[in-house]
């Protein structure tokens, strides 16, 4: 099964960037959740997608455009990276799969030409 978690908040707090979602977890599933290591694009969404993984799913972690001057700043000043739920779940794969993704984007037309562009003016990458 999969699910869906939405960032709509990040917070910044002794050098690690916190991303919070919308949505609600329950405590006991949430503690079975683990950084999944993959970061993806959504192209129509214009959003970045970051798995989570537990035994029995996998959570999209998505990740809009409103959010993606958090990601530069967490990128260029060298973050931490953690989930917030109803515990921290830290994700320690995160800033390498966000640089291997903003080293992919730019000039891809694999990824749409709205998603390229996108990235390029939000993480100044050309």
């Amino acid at each position: 099964m999969e699910h869906i978690l939405t960032v709509t908040e990040t917070k910044v707090k002794y050098q690690t960037l916190y991303l919070i979602p919308i949505e609600d977890w329950p405590e006991k599933e949430w503690a079975t959740l683990e950084d999944g290591g993959r970061m993806l694009a959504d192209s129509d969404a214009l959003a970045f997608v970051y798995t989570l993984e537990s035994p029995e799913s996998f959570v999209q972690l998505r990740m809009p455009k409103s959010i993606w001057p958090a990601l530069k700043e967490a990128y260029e000043q060298e973050l931490g990276v953690c989930v917030k739920g109803p515990d921290v779940l830290d994700l320690p794969l995160f800033p390498a799969e966000l640089a291997f993704i903003l080293d992919n984007v730019p000039g891809n037309g694999n990824y749409g030409s709205s998603m390229v562009e996108a990235v390029e003016e939000a993480f100044q990458l050309t």
